[in-house]
């Protein structure tokens, strides 16, 4: 069984236990086939990371999830100071959080950011 993130989730893909709002409602199932609806249901409820049955190539999948990117130690002060006044526990702003941290990695990089 592996979580993994919402972005790396496809059609076809099998629920490992039931996937979950954080009001505990459930919005499929265990066992349940992923299709296209499914997906844009969990992104519209806030979900970013579906426990999935392992397949046979599910190597792939776990190698982008596990790697991970060097991290300059200001970019994160810098990013937790824009952050300081949100709750990071909730997911959508723990995922924004990543996504503009990675933007910022990325940018210095590529020799763009300061």
């Amino acid at each position: 069984m592996n979580s993994i993130k919402i972005k790396l989730i496809r059609e076809g893909m099998v629920t490992a236990a039931a996937v979950k709002d954080r009001m505990g409602r459930t919005l499929l199932a265990k066992g349940k086939t992923i299709t296209g609806k499914h997906l844009k249901v969990f992104k519209t409820w806030g979900i970013t990371e579906v426990s999935i049955m392992s397949p046979k190539g599910s190597q792939k999948i776990e190698e982008k999830v596990e790697e991970k990117i060097p991290v300059d130690p200001l970019i994160v002060e810098e990013m937790d100071k824009l952050f300081q006044f949100t709750d990071r526990r909730h997911p959508i702003v723990n995922e924004f959080y990543d996504l503009c941290l990675l933007r910022k990695v990325n940018l210095k990089n590529d020799g763009i950011g300061s």
